[in-house]
């Protein structure tokens, strides 16, 4: 039986789509508690907007189409074990965190939405603050 690797069970990256985004409202938040800003990805899932300013992500297990997805930012953090609770404060109890593999094998962490999105206008090319 082979482990997983510490960086596979508790990966140091995060991925974000929404408010925490570099142009974002908390992008200042999110560079502050990373390292790096190492790339950019699609995510397999939904975006909805809640109408609180905030967008809610719904994660799906099919792959998409190689050009779909919810446009996010992957990040690495500067201190894991720090910036997880100030994230995780930031989310709220709305969401909750969980990993997820990109498309090129990396895992992270990303926040999901945990109610439900009966009502909300789905965001099929990402979150846009105004």
């Amino acid at each position: 039986m082979t482990l997983p690797r510490p960086d596979e069970q508790r990966p140091r990256r995060v991925a974000v789509y929404g408010t925490l985004r570099s142009a974002g409202s908390a992008g200042d938040l999110m560079r502050s508690l990373a390292s790096l800003r190492e790339s950019d990805t699609l995510l397999a899932g939904r975006l909805y907007d809640t109408g609180q300013g905030y967008p809610a992500f719904v994660p799906t297990e099919a792959a998409p189409a190689p050009n779909e997805g919810i446009p996010a930012e992957v990040y690495v953090l500067r201190e894991p074990e720090r910036s997880l609770p100030v994230l995780d404060r930031y989310e709220g109890p709305e969401y909750l965190r969980r990993v997820r593999t990109l498309r090129d094998r990396r895992r992270c962490w990303v926040y999901v939405w945990r109610g439900s999105v009966s009502g909300m206008t789905e965001l099929s090319h990402g979150w846009c603050e105004s």
